[in-house]
């Protein structure tokens, strides 16, 4: 699988807030960090941009990746929202390096 060039518009996941994770301790249940990379080259932009993208994807097969990070109780930290975002943060990369392209900054 070769490497690509082309860049993406793709960015690196924000600061979050809480609510996530208040709703993980309240809940006890973990957060799964997800990450994706690619979705803008299949649609992005105003309605018939989006249409367009949609219908000409089969031709052009644009790749997108979403990487799927270990679960995380956030119970088990003492900073849970830090912790949550670098696993975001770390799986939103894995799924840039896997697809193999250079992201705008």
């Amino acid at each position: 699988m070769g490497s690509s060039t082309s860049s993406s518009h793709d960015r690196p996941p924000g600061r979050l807030k809480s609510g996530v994770v208040r709703l993980a301790l309240s809940s006890g249940a973990p957060v799964v960090p997800i990450g994706h990379a690619g979705a803008r080259r299949v649609s992005s932009g105003s309605r018939a941009k989006q249409l367009a993208g949609w219908a000409t994807a089969p031709v052009r097969r644009p790749r997108v990746h979403v990487h799927i990070g270990p679960a995380l109780p956030p119970a088990d930290s003492p900073r849970p929202l830090d912790d949550l975002e670098t696993a975001l943060a770390d799986a939103w990369s894995c799924a840039v390096r896997t697809l193999g392209v250079t992201v705008r900054q």
